[in-house]
């Protein structure tokens, strides 16, 4: 474990903030950044993200408005206020709190949001954009990643990238990401999934190993080259008999550790750094409306 150096995702996430920041500050009396969120039904899992982003939005002073429905609300009402939201021009940036209860299309949803506000690129058209590698926005988490690598001067042009997990949130932007032209990208990428054969020869191949599959400490030490830097996107929770639930991520940090050059810890690796890119592209998005 002592030649693993540990990712502080806190120190990244604040001088990404820093900058931000300053980008407000540039602005003198103008009107303060703004975000709406649109969150439906009582998921604790949204929730506990609401908590997280007020404070962190309100460190920078960027507003956080958030509309909050019940789970019986028709979908043309949300979608209605999702219409006024996206063409109110005191609002910078709209997004759709996942997940949605049984019966509403959170991909329909986003569609609503024009390109311009949709900050954390869920719709069809901003997906459309990144994957021909003209993106406005990137999604949150898939940006954080790259952050992470370029903060850590991870060299990642021409070595090999293995991601695990295909979803529109991180396993497939964050490969688009890596595959674009430039110094963070041009990047040999494989993407992993439930249905990957012999997955452990595959990652033991990798240069930099993503986990984003949302299963709890899958990823063992023996599934690791030595010197590999792992990035660990998972967050779950575990029962602890006795004790607090135990928050983990798709790493078994202990047995990795041993065995990475470098690793992202979970809490405090990538989560405080999507917040930050979060941050960052809402207030992106307010700086254009100034202009």
């Amino acid at each position: 474990m002592s030649g693993c150096r540990i990712i502080d995702g806190r120190r990244i996430a604040a001088e990404i903030e820093t900058e931000t920041g300053m980008l407000i500050a540039s602005a003198g009396e103008r009107r303060r950044p703004c975000i709406v969120a649109v969150s439906i039904g009582n998921d604790p899992a949204a929730a506990s993200y609401i908590r997280q982003k007020e404070r962190a939005m309100a460190r920078l002073s960027i507003e956080f408005r958030i509309k909050s429905f019940s789970s019986g609300v028709s979908k043309s009402q949300v979608s209605r206020f999702i219409e006024e939201a996206s063409s109110d021009r005191s609002v910078d940036a709209v997004m759709v709190l996942s997940p949605v209860p049984q019966g509403y299309d959170i991909d329909e949803l986003a569609d609503i949001i024009p390109p311009g506000k949709d900050v954390d690129c869920m719709s069809t058209y901003s997906r459309g954009l990144l994957y021909s590698g003209r993106p406005l926005f990137s999604p949150a988490t898939a940006e954080a990643v790259i952050e992470i690598m370029k903060h850590e001067s991870v060299p990642v042009s021409g070595r090999h990238v293995v991601i695990l997990g295909r979803s529109l949130v991180t396993g497939r932007p964050l490969a688009s990401l890596l595959l674009m032209k430039g110094k963070e990208g041009d990047a040999t990428v494989t993407v992993c999934h439930s249905r990957t054969e012999d997955l452990p020869r595959i990652t033991r191949s990798a240069d930099v190993l993503v986990a984003a599959t949302g299963r709890p400490l899958s990823v063992a030490g023996t599934m690791i080259r030595e010197g590999t830097v792992v990035i660990d996107v998972g967050i779950s929770e575990i029962a602890v008999p006795g004790k607090q639930p135990r928050i983990v991520g798709d790493v078994d940090f202990e047995s990795v550790s041993k065995v990475a050059s470098a690793l992202t810890p979970v809490p405090g690796g990538v989560g405080p750094v999507t917040t930050a890119v979060l941050m960052r592209n809402v207030v992106r998005a307010w700086s254009r409306s100034l202009s």
